[in-house]
């Protein structure tokens, strides 16, 4: 039977956003990144058609200011029914193409302060395929100027009518201001955060900038889940990506391509990410890391991008297409991704290799083929890629031992350093690539240990593991595991930004079921002297063979004298030890790989008559009478917190426990 870890559920403190407000300059960088604009057909738009049309975002103090719409833009009010134009996308391959659009009318405030352009399309590919995922971003025109983006259709529309956010609510967008160093320039480090003070080795690397307010982890840092994570980012995201009630009317959704996983990875990505309106599907990775000659090196308006989630040996892509390109940025999608405001996702431009027409909603499947930029902003009207940005990764290794003959035991990947996307892959990453590995039907016992190497806090060891029969192991296994849990309160973690800079988890398995189950439990004396030790004979039934006798010795504190001891005995990976709930990153860097005991383990516990207490990160596992008092502080309500006093006393056993018991010996008392 399969062993699991449970999570520690101490209180904690509350995560909380921060951000800081920057402005939007105007004049020398506006003229800039005015020359950079290009019009649909590729050529340069005449500076004397843009000056003051244009912002560019910088480093500042101040308020956001909506551009001027560009005189290559037609606003809403000007668009009527019956105008007749055409839009630009990827059919096949890197090239936008043409396809030709009818206005229908337009929906008043679709969205807050947006409105929709409804529009019937006309293609070969669209008469068959009507709404298409992946189109989201393709730019309209109407009498040679942009209008907006496609962006919306209705689930299970027998017409290929869709809908377009206008081009001035993307722009908006556009304008927003980003906090200072959303992401390095040129692969350039970021700015080290001013609170952090570190008393361990000298920095290495600067973290990613704090975005914790759209993706963050809400509950105890010490308590991360997964799948929590999952639910509670769904539950901010389903207010943008809702359609209007009593209508199919919804975005175009935002396909994820899925290359190098298998089945339960597949169905475990649909479960984290469909929620969020993201649609996961198997297609194939791409190779965006090591582009060939050929790949496009720019965004072009019409074109393919790919938000890359995960890129190697597995991979995971969300794709659209891009609707303007301004100097180094661009927006796209005309809707959000995930509504996560701002943002640090790596983006690449993508090619697409085929439009698979469907019942309920048709969709693009394509690939990376090279990386470039970062989204940088994630909104209602539109996602903003800035192309000269670098967002942050980190390279994970997969080594596994023990599986003769193994095509592929080495995999390597590079994930986003994101407070979920992170988690959530490298769950995926390492259950995809030990079940693809070890797909065996049979008896196994695996154990995974993972270094997990933190910027500024140096290298944390985690060990996982498992033991079953007949069900391959597979992503299920790691949504839980230490690993997965300690990077999710690490990035998610109140205080300070973190960098995760690199993953190693070598997983060694032996096809054999290490397991014993407690079949029971026995004092042999169940009267002893104080201070003399407890003698327990634990029977142990192994997956095959006859059960197996163990005397383990348990002392008893000689202050327990005239008392009767109930001594609980339970599997190590199941027993928390006293730990201080942590105050700051280097108390929970410290604590991560104690909060169990040794996983083949039994430990024996029994309650003493004192209180324990933990405060400030130090824990006193016994106390005497009047010191919670004494430490808690007379002029603040900051105050220890208190637990009953125990022993704990883990006894190695080489294999992994199934089951618990209790037994109970008596301390004579002491003769005077």
């Amino acid at each position: 039977m399969p062993l699991r870890n449970t999570p520690s559920l101490r209180p904690g403190a509350h995560l909380a956003a921060r951000a800081v407000p920057l402005a939007i300059r105007c004049g020398t960088a506006a003229a800039a990144a005015a020359r950079a604009l290009v019009d649909r057909e590729g050529r340069l738009i005449p500076l004397s058609l843009l000056a003051g049309a244009v912002c560019s975002i910088a480093v500042g103090v101040g308020a956001a200011q909506a551009i001027s719409a560009p005189p290559d833009t037609l606003p809403v009010s000007e668009v009527k029914p019956g105008m007749k134009g055409y839009g630009l996308t990827v059919f096949s391959g890197t090239t936008p193409e043409k396809f030709d659009v009818e206005v229908i009318s337009t929906l008043r405030n679709f969205r807050p302060n947006q409105d929709l352009i409804l529009i019937k399309t006309q293609h070969p590919r669209l008469e068959v395929a009507r709404t298409v995922a992946g189109m989201s971003g393709s730019p309209i025109y109407v009498n040679g100027k942009m209008i907006g983006a496609y962006a919306y259709g209705w689930l299970f529309g027998a017409e290929a009518i869709a809908g377009v956010t206008p081009i001035k609510s993307m722009l908006d967008e556009l304008a927003r201001p980003l906090p200072r160093g959303i992401a390095p320039k040129g692969g350039g480090p970021l700015p080290a955060p001013v609170s952090a003070v570190h008393s361990g080795p000298a920095p290495r690397a600067a973290a990613p900038a704090r975005l914790s307010g759209g993706r963050g982890f809400v509950g105890a840092v010490d308590a991360y889940d997964l799948a929590g994570h999952a639910s509670q980012i769904a539950a901010r995201v389903a207010p943008a990506i809702a359609p209007p009630e009593s209508t199919s009317l919804a975005r175009a959704s935002t396909p994820v391509m899925l290359g190098g996983l298998g089945g339960t990875s597949l169905r475990i990505a649909s479960d984290l990410l469909g929620p969020m309106g993201l649609d996961p599907l198997q297609a194939g990775g791409g190779s965006s890391a090591n582009p060939e000659p050929s790949a496009p090196t720019r965004y072009v308006d019409g074109g393919a991008i790919g938000v890359e989630l995960v890129r190697g040996d597995i991979s995971a892509m969300g794709i659209g297409t891009v609707t303007r390109v301004s100097g180094d940025k661009l927006v796209a999608f005309g809707h959000p991704m995930m509504n996560g405001g701002v943002t640090n996702l790596p983006t690449a431009i993508a090619r697409v290799h085929w439009i698979l027409a469907s019942q309920n909603r048709s969709f693009k499947i394509g690939e990376a083929v090279r990386s470039v930029g970062t989204l940088v902003n994630d909104r209602q009207a539109a996602i903003v890629v800035d192309s000269a940005a670098k967002a942050p990764i980190f390279p994970m290794r997969i080594h596994i031992e023990g599986v003769e003959g193994a095509p592929h035991p080495t995999w390597n990947v590079d994930v986003a350093h994101d407070q979920f996307m992170a988690p959530a892959f490298v769950a995926m990453a390492v259950g995809n690539a030990v079940e693809a590995t070890t797909a065996e039907r049979r008896d196994m016992t695996w154990r995974a240990t993972s270094q997990l190497k933190v910027g500024r806090y140096g290298t944390v060891s985690l060990v996982d593991f498992g033991a079953g029969n007949g069900t391959p192991l597979s992503s299920d296994d790691f949504v839980r595991s230490r690993l997965v849990r300690a990077m999710g309160a690490l990035l998610n973690n109140p205080w300070e930004d973190v960098s995760i800079e690199r993953v190693d988890t070598r997983v060694k398995v032996t096809f054999d079921r290490e397991v014993v189950l407690l079949r029971g439990a026995k004092v042999l004396e169940p009267e002893i002297d104080a201070g003399a030790p407890a003698r327990i004979r634990l029977d142990l039934q192994p997956h095959h063979g006859a059960i197996e006798s163990r005397v383990i010795e348990v002392p008893v504190p000689r202050e327990l004298a005239g008392s009767q001891v109930d001594i609980e005995l339970a599997p190590g990976y199941e027993v928390e030890r006293p730990l201080a709930t942590p105050n700051n990153v280097a108390e929970l860097v410290a604590m991560l790989p104690h909060q169990n005991h040794d996983a083949e383990s039994v430990v024996a516990t029994f309650r003493l008559r004192e209180n324990g207490a933990a405060y400030r990160g130090k824990v006193a596992s016994r106390l005497p009478p009047g010191a919670i008092d004494t430490l808690r502080p007379s002029s603040a309500s900051d105050a220890p917190e208190t637990f009953g006093a125990q022993v704990q006393v883990p006894v190695s056993l080489k294999r992994f426990l199934v089951g618990k018991d209790t037994v109970s010996v008596t301390v004579r008392p002491i003769l005077r």
